[in-house]
């Protein structure tokens, strides 16, 4: 933590905001997303916030193509890769109600979209020449801390670049120093976070820079700061001729687009890992089926319903996950290509491990992890193949057990009810009146013909039945 006891200035200072929104995804092709139009948004809550009513309108000064804001990505059409959205201006400048106590605040809007994804950079300065305690320097660059990643909220997260005059002390140190910006700039929770690991330090322009990174992989939860002080002619030259501008741009939204996919890809593996966690239950059951040929059809054929739909999810999430791997490989290629353009165009002393340490990580942690997920998960694939199957084939064999039941009971029942019948008109035709025992006399007790006629067709209908009941049961032994 910063020495509190020393009272720290720094003169020109100016904090900008570098956010990232998703335009398009592969499921709408052309089409922007529902939530495209964030950062603009966004932006009028600003505008109402400072009381700069042009910055609510941003969104009406937009370039619009076919009534949505920006051009659809073309694979093919490098000049829709950097486009700038406010025209003529390119930038939108204002200052906020002055304070007669206070230094006026000043700011610029850029608005951007790279490729697939819109820009902004919101950034807040001073009147020239303009020295602020690092005690007020908040309320001058980061008002009700309205640029914090809690208020913007952009999918693909942000950064905040710092750059300022340090005016140090004897006793004091560049870390220090910058450590004291943090705790100036963020609530103390926020800073407690970013503080907890040592910045990684590197040098821009002759100038020393600081990386501070909560190392969340979410980019949306995380805060990436950059401190940058201006210790030179050189560095303050260099910044104001904005070369580097572009290739800083870029790197920074290929950094937010690869966590940003890695995130996405984790929660795919995620919920796949969880219904494959639902499949194995569902392997043991088949083993525990009730003997009831009926319950154990019903069962059968509720899990035929309900497997397939969890096994055309797991192929989901599996296709999402390449995707995103893609994702991250092709934006590997351009961050590694936006930084070798911008090493070209730095001086010698210069040297910024931090860009360098990310694309490792990316190539060795994040490439890697998703390829040992997509390993654990593909196999998994053939299990609920072979289980949709192996169901499939008992509820042939049950079904056909059942309808052969069924085809026997029938073919017993036709059989019997058959001769029965045919028995009964038979014999129903040669008795025409009752019998009569020879040995009894005309009053004792007689069969009436058509009792009769019905027992004997009842009797050869049962024996009929029971001769076709043991040929079928022979036959199926066989």
């Amino acid at each position: 933590m910063a020495d509190q006891s020393i009272i720290r200035t720094v003169k020109n200072p100016k904090l900008t905001l570098m956010a990232f929104q998703l335009r398009n995804n592969l499921a709408l092709g052309d089409e922007p997303i529902e939530t495209a139009d964030h950062l603009w948004e966004k932006c009028q809550e600003l505008g109402k916030t400072l009381n700069y009513p042009p910055l609510e309108t941003l969104i009406d000064r937009l370039d619009q193509h076919q009534v949505k804001i920006g051009f659809p990505p073309g694979e093919d059409d490098i000049s829709n890769d950097y486009v700038e959205l406010l025209k003529p201006d390119q930038s939108l400048r204002f200052d906020a109600i002055p304070d007669p106590d206070k230094p006026q605040l000043k700011g610029e809007v850029y608005p951007l979209q790279i490729h697939d994804t819109y820009a902004i950079d919101i950034t807040f300065f001073c009147r020239p020449e303009e020295v602020v305690n690092l005690a007020e320097i908040n309320y001058f660059l980061n008002p009700n801390y309205c640029l914090l990643p809690a208020n913007i909220q952009s999918d693909l997260g942000q950064t905040l670049i710092l750059f300022a005059e340090p005016l140090l002390s004897k006793s004091d140190h560049y870390q220090d120093f910058a450590n004291a910006c943090v705790e100036a700039l963020f609530p103390s929770s926020d800073a407690q976070r970013l503080l907890a690991n040592s910045p990684l330090v590197g040098e821009l322009f002759g100038s020393p820079i600081f990386e501070y990174d909560t190392g969340e992989y979410n980019p949306s939860n995380s805060i990436h700061l950059l401190i940058w002080f201006n210790c030179s002619p050189r560095t303050q030259m260099l910044e104001a001729q904005g070369n580097y501008y572009q290739l800083l741009i870029n790197l920074l939204c290929c950094r937010n687009k690869i966590l940003y996919s890695y995130t996405q890809a984790r929660w795919c593996y995620q919920q796949a890992k969880d219904l494959y966690k639902q499949l194995l239950p569902k392997v043991e059951n088949l083993k525990k089926l009730p003997q009831n040929q009926t319950e154990k059809l019903a069962n059968l054929k509720q899990e035929l319903i309900k497997i397939p739909q969890s096994s055309f999810e797991y192929g989901e999430y599996i296709q999402q996950m390449k995707l995103q791997l893609n994702t991250i490989e092709t934006n590997l290629k351009n961050y590694q290509r936006y930084l070798n353009q911008l090493n070209n165009i730095l001086i010698p002393e210069d040297d910024l491990p931090f860009f360098n340490k990310f694309e490792t990580r990316t190539k060795n942690k994040f490439i890697e992890q998703i390829n040992v997920d997509l390993g654990y998960l593909i196999p998994g694939q053939n299990l609920f193949s072979e289980l949709i199957n192996t169901i499939r084939g008992l509820v042939e064999i049950e079904q056909a057990e059942i309808d052969r039941s069924l085809e026997k009971t029938i073919s017993i029942l036709g059989v019997g009810l058959g001769m029965g019948g045919i028995a009964a008109s038979t014999f129903s035709s040669y008795v025409e009146r009752p019998l009569i025992n020879s040995n009894q006399s005309p009053s004792k007790t007689s069969i009436n013909p058509g009792i009769f006629a019905f027992l004997l067709s009842v009797s050869i209908g049962l024996c009929s039945g029971l001769l076709i009941y043991v040929f079928f049961r022979r036959k199926y032994k066989r």
